[in-house]
Formats: C-alpha cells, structure tokens, sequence
C-alpha cells in the first residue's frame, strides 16, 4: 500500500480525533519545551491528541528524563530519542519516517530548528504525502543579540539559507509572537507575517504575593546567555545597594556566561548581594521576592513575562520585543529604554519604596494572565489552527 493511501486510511479514522506527532530536539528545558508541557496535554479537550518524540544528545538523557516522565504522567505518550552524532538528520529521519509508517500517522508538527530540518528531510525524502507544521520559537541567536541591539542588518549565512528552505518546504509554520512573527517577514524568510498564537500558562500564585516585607529581594529568570542581559542589571546594582543596603538578588538559571558575571560582580564589589541559584522554577522562590527584573534585548515571547503575571509579582523589564507587546508600562509592570543602566536602576528603586504601586501592578497583570495566557486559551487557538487547515468535514469542530 503506498504511503498516500496509509495517510487516507488514516485520516478516516480522525472522525472521533486528530493524532498528531511533535517533534523537537533539545538538550535541557527552556521556553519550547515548557510550550508543550502545557499544551500538549491541554490539546485532548478538544480532540486533538499528541505524542512527542524528544531527540537529545546522549549526554543528556539524565537531565530530560523527569520532563518526559511528567509528560507520559499526563497521558501523553513521550518518547526519548538519544543520538550520538552530529551527523544524526538523515539517520533520524528515517527512524521517524518508520515509526510514523508504523503508527499510521500523516501529520508532524515541530519545533526549533532542528526538528523542523529533520521534518522536511522526512517529506522529502520518506513520507512526501506527511504534513508538516511548525512552531517557531526562535532564530538564530546571534543575530536575535544584534536585531534585539537594533542593528537589523540581515545575515545571509547558512543558517538563513537553511531556514528559508525549511520554511518553503513546510506546510504550515505559526510563531509563538507577533514581534517573531514579523522579524521572519523582515527578513523575507516568510512571504506573509505568519499566524502568530501566543503561550499559555499554569501556575499557581500566592495571594499574598504583593505583602512580601523585609530586606528587600529581587529575581533574574534565564539562561546565562548575552541576549538576557544580566551584565545591565549587575552595573545598576551599585545604585539600588546604595538605597538598600542588604539588598539580594537571586540569579536563576545557567549558561555560559556564569564565570564572566561572577567576575563582573566582583569586579563591582556586588557578588555578596548575588545568589546564582542554577537551573530552578521561579515558582519556588517568588514568594520570597519583591519584584523580577528582566532586562532581555529581544525575546521571542518570552515566558518570563506572563509568569511574573501568573505568580504575581511585578516585573521590570527593558523596552523591546516581544516584551513591549505583554507589558503595559505603568500598568502591568514597567519598562526602561533598552541599555539604559540608570533608568534601569531608578525604576527597581521607585518600585522597591512602594507597596501600593507593586499591588497594583500585580493586580492589572493577573488580571491579563486570566483573560490572555492561559493554557486553555493557548490549546483552544492551536485546535482551530489545526482543524482549519484540516477542513475536511471529518476535521469540523466548533469550539
């Protein structure tokens, strides 16, 4: 039987539900693989059901067991995918193209660059009649530094070349912001603005949140990497410690920068105000906090954002994408112009000294959480993406 009737024969059976094959490739767990852990399990409401296959080096099976035993814990069939080498894309592919065969599923959707390269390698080569959609969560880091900076400048290297392909060969492509979803149709990678649907969330916030007293306590949520700018929040430090003199501020997350910043913050005799806590979830220190600083120069959503929302506690952020489009200034948090250390500095301050001002912020972002970045709302526009693509009558679904 030829691949083309397998997926016909399949799709007759979509009548009760849709069964859809995630794909990604990661080596820990950030902002795509936080996506699906809402949404994946999200997507059953409303008959979509999913199984995700995680490709990772080998070397990091340990640290992405848990995530792939909490996803099989919430019904969803996740399988771990190691590989030992760079060379892994053709190899890869092939495995997939025979479990998809095997399992009778025609539709892959996938995520970060890699997944999406071994998605196209699959209907190019395998599977032609498979079809593909893809989230984009991102793109190439160093050009994200320098468009974030406002050198928009294009780079026509092979990871845009790639990328282009990727993108013309795939059916359907959605990114997770309108500040993404433009950045790919400025760079003319994307022949329209591409759908955008934006993340949703769960998390459970203390009621309490804004009534935290004491020395104060502020929060960095991120990778270690150049584009989260830690080193703008370490220079304002001196100035918030001259007005708060047992001022702490945990550092979550890790990356490759962490040297560089101990050394910096010891270079502005500022390392005794600072905890690198490591890899954790913000959830489990919030409630110590009085606020989060996020002085990222670009975010492709950025998750950081609506959790501040969710676990109400208010954010400071610099002024740029996609930030500028969650944070209402003055409303929901507040926003300095990017780089600016002394703005930086002045508006932690100002919100640090008043009680009232963070309650109401907190109050305005909850607020926007309930009725925007829900996991519900993020499931509910994926379904309809899917099934209005898939407009068969079999597909139909008024949700």
């Amino acid at each position: 039987m030829s691949f083309k009737y397998i997926f016909l024969a399949f799709n007759k059976k979509l009548q009760a539900h849709l069964k859809i094959l995630h794909l990604i490739y990661t080596t820990g767990v950030a902002g795509a693989e936080k996506h699906l852990l809402y949404l994946l399990p999200a997507l059953k409401k409303f008959d979509v059901h999913c199984e995700l296959l995680l490709i990772c080096p080998k070397r990091n099976i340990d640290d992405l067991r848990q995530y792939c035993e909490g996803l099989n814990e919430r019904g969803i069939m996740t399988t771990l995918f190691p590989v030992k080498s760079r060379m892994f894309y053709l190899t890869a592919s092939k495995k997939i193209f025979r479990y998809l065969k095997s399992c009778g599923i025609g539709i892959v959707h996938s995520h970060l660059f890699s997944a999406d390269f071994i998605a196209v390698l699959i209907k190019k080569l395998y599977f032609r009649d498979v079809i593909i959609f893809s989230t984009k969560h991102g793109y190439e880091e160093k050009y994200l530094v320098q468009y974030g900076l406002g050198n928009k400048k294009v780079r026509y290297n092979l990871y845009y070349f790639l990328s282009k392909v990727i993108i013309k060969i795939t059916d359907h492509n959605v990114a997770v912001s309108q500040a993404l979803s433009e950045m790919y149709y400025f760079l003319k990678l994307s022949a329209t603005r591409m759908k955008y649907i934006h993340h949703g969330i769960c998390l459970n916030a203390s009621s309490a949140q804004a009534e935290v007293k004491g020395e104060p306590i502020i929060i960095i949520v991120g990778r270690l990497y150049t584009i989260k700018g830690h080193n703008y929040l370490f220079q304002a430090l001196p100035e918030i410690i001259e007005k708060f003199p047992e001022l702490k501020l945990l550092v979550l997350g890790e990356g490759p920068l962490r040297d560089e910043l101990i050394k910096q913050a010891t270079a502005l005799n500022v390392n005794h105000h600072i905890e690198f806590v490591g890899f954790a979830p913000p959830a489990k220190y919030i409630h110590r906090c009085q606020l989060m600083v996020v002085p990222s120069l670009f975010e492709s959503f950025g998750l950081v954002y609506i959790e501040s929302f969710a676990l109400k506690i208010p954010v400071v952020a610099f002024d740029v994408e996609a930030g500028n489009q969650i944070i209402e200034n003055n409303k929901t948090g507040i926003l300095v112009p990017r780089g600016n250390i002394d703005m930086l500095s002045k508006a932690i301050i100002r919100l640090l000294q008043s009680p009232n001002q963070r309650k109401i912020i907190v109050e305005n972002a909850y607020t926007k959480y309930l009725s925007n970045y829900t996991v519900e709302r993020m499931a509910k526009e994926t379904a309809e993406w899917y099934f209005s693509i898939l407009n068969d009558k079999q597909f139909s679904r008024s949700f």
